[in-house]
């Protein structure tokens, strides 16, 4: 079990990791813009320079910057890739967590496909679409079907013309899918999703949000049901589920 860490004091590049993070905000720094130099934030901050390094570090970590040799610091655009490592590291150390995120899939998806019957364009059809016909025609090949899958939902999440949505599905797809590594059980069930793929899509190009939240509910309870033969049986997992 990962150890709780909410009494530890805070070193001090966590707090001038804040502080900068802070600056950030303050000097409505956008994605490209350069930070001030090393010496610059230790003068700044009445710290070290290791101090700034560490700190620095801290804040790639979380994405908000990115360090490179000869360029310095500079903001970055905001992703999902930490908050997917998080979600990768519970998985690896707490197997139990993986039913727990199939269950925020069930409560969160459906409602993502009603959101997106109402505010889809047809060119969020046609790229749907596009992503189930690429899927039909690699039905045997594990690593494309894994990552159309993950398409096809982050395409349904873009649809809703609501970024938040979007970021707060893709990490738990993205971590849940790394499990998957049975891919003659997997394949076995391709052409079983890809149906079900294709109904919460003529849903969604009807706009009809009440069947596309409810094809997707049953395709997660499928996946749910028939999930224990995709991820390997050495793995203590108390639920478990394919890709969806």
């Amino acid at each position: 079990m990962i150890p709780e860490r909410t009494n530890r004091p805070r070193r001090l590049p966590e707090v001038v990791a804040e502080q900068m993070q802070e600056f950030i905000l303050a000097s409505n720094l956008q994605p490209g813009d350069k930070m001030p130099t090393e010496p610059e934030l230790a003068e700044k901050y009445d710290v070290s320079r290791q101090v700034i390094r560490e700190a620095a570090r801290l804040l790639d970590q979380r994405g908000l910057v990115e360090i490179r040799a000869g360029r310095g610091m500079t903001v970055s655009k905001l992703g999902t890739e930490g908050v997917t490592d998080i979600y990768r590291l519970l998985l690896r150390f707490q197997p139990e967590n993986f039913s727990e995120l199939m269950e925020i899939r069930k409560i969160l998806e459906p409602g993502i496909a009603r959101l997106a019957a109402q505010r889809r364009t047809d060119s969020d059809v046609e790229e749907m679409q596009t992503i189930l016909d690429d899927a039909a025609a690699n039905l045997d090949d594990f690593e494309k079907c894994l990552a159309l899958d993950l398409a096809f939902h982050h395409k349904v999440s873009e649809s809703t013309k609501n970024g938040l949505l979007a970021r707060l599905a893709e990490p738990i797809n993205s971590a849940l899918r790394d499990m998957y590594k049975e891919p003659t059980a997997y394949l076995a069930a391709q052409p079983r999703t890809l149906d079900e793929h294709r109904n919460i899509l003529e849903a969604i190009s009807r706009s009809d949000p009440e069947a596309a939240a409810a094809a997707t509910q049953w395709h997660l309870s499928r996946i749910v049901d028939e999930g224990g033969d995709l991820v390997p049986r050495n793995r203590s997992l108390s639920a478990t589920a394919s890709p969806a």
